[in-house]
């Protein structure tokens, strides 16, 4: 889901499963070193969220890495001790234009562990992810850990705010992919997107676990990918990404101001330790099994 820049989520949550990607086999390395911070990643619908607490006031964030900034409610704001003020704008993936006031240097805990969001939007979020969504005190999106190295094991439920030592041994034997970082609404957002080669060149995929069970393919890149850019709802597709590695699952294909989305489905294979700093990323399969709804999307409607 992207946040000022920001996709809502009902796009994103119209497909049923299809399973697999291609993965490697080799086990992910054991990690002696203590990273700086331990955050867990708790089931929510498809994807994952993190329990925070401000000035004794509790609430859920989803946790959406393509969200770009981190977005709080104005009830959680207000327990927060941070007043909104001013605007922030962005638009969805599909071009709706979105705005919300700003809340400047929000401070929370997430499992103990103190986070701050330099500027975080005041909105409410449920409305964002899904009609049926219960009420969230927010979303929390990158721009927290910005300048640091983190490893996200989303079937795993872990967020590790990486030590140097531990980085080090995080990505051992992993995979290292071409990424580059994305810093929208005036410099304040933060996302990740692999870099994915074609035949004309790279096309930019953001990764999402905002987005609970698709994958999404701009209208102008689909034919590079093997995809029908006519095609209509979504359907069962794969997307090369690099060699040997494949995302497959249903797909599709739209209108976007971005080239690509990776949700869900691809992510909970995968253990992601990105530098944010450095702008690198590596991937590795996960040892752990995801919750049953991770990455599985609700049926669709009838026809």
């Amino acid at each position: 889901m992207r946040l000022p820049p920001l996709s809502l989520s009902c796009l994103l949550l119209l497909s049923p499963i299809v399973p697999g990607q291609s993965r490697e086999a080799a086990p992910a390395p054991a990690v002696t070193a203590a990273p700086i911070a331990t955050l867990a990643l708790a089931p929510y619908r498809r994807s994952v969220a993190v329990n925070v607490e401000a000035n004794g006031t509790k609430g859920l964030f989803a946790f959406d890495t393509a969200g770009g900034h981190t977005v709080v409610s104005p009830e959680f704001a207000k327990a927060a001790g941070c007043t909104p003020w001013g605007s922030l704008g962005g638009f969805t993936m599909t071009g709706k234009h979105l705005a919300m006031p700003r809340c400047d240097a929000l401070r929370f805990t997430v499992d103990g562990n103190a986070l701050v969001a330099p500027v975080a939007g005041v909105m409410q979020v449920a409305p964002l992810i899904a009609k049926d969504a219960e009420p969230m005190a927010g979303l929390l999106a990158l721009d927290v850990f910005a300048g640091k190295t983190i490893t996200m094991d989303f079937a795993g439920g872990k967020l590790y705010v990486e030590s140097p030592e531990s980085a080090a041994q995080r990505i051992a034997g992993a995979r290292e992919l071409p990424i580059r970082l994305s810093h929208e609404a005036q410099g304040l957002a933060l996302a990740v997107n692999l870099e994915v080669p074609t035949e004309k060149g790279i096309a930019r995929f953001e990764l999402d676990s905002g987005n609970g069970g698709t994958l999404l393919v701009s209208k102008a890149y689909a034919s590079l990918f093997g995809l029908d850019p006519a095609a209509e709802g979504p359907h069962a597709g794969s997307i090369a990404l690099a060699p040997g590695l494949v995302a497959r699952g249903y797909v599709i294909v739209g209108d976007l101001n971005i080239d690509g989305n990776l949700g869900m489905p691809f992510l909970k294979d995968w253990i992601v330790t990105v530098d944010l700093a450095a702008g690198r990323m590596w991937l590795q399969p996960t040892r752990a099994t995801p919750p049953p709804n991770m990455g599985v999307p609700p049926p669709l409607p009838a026809k």
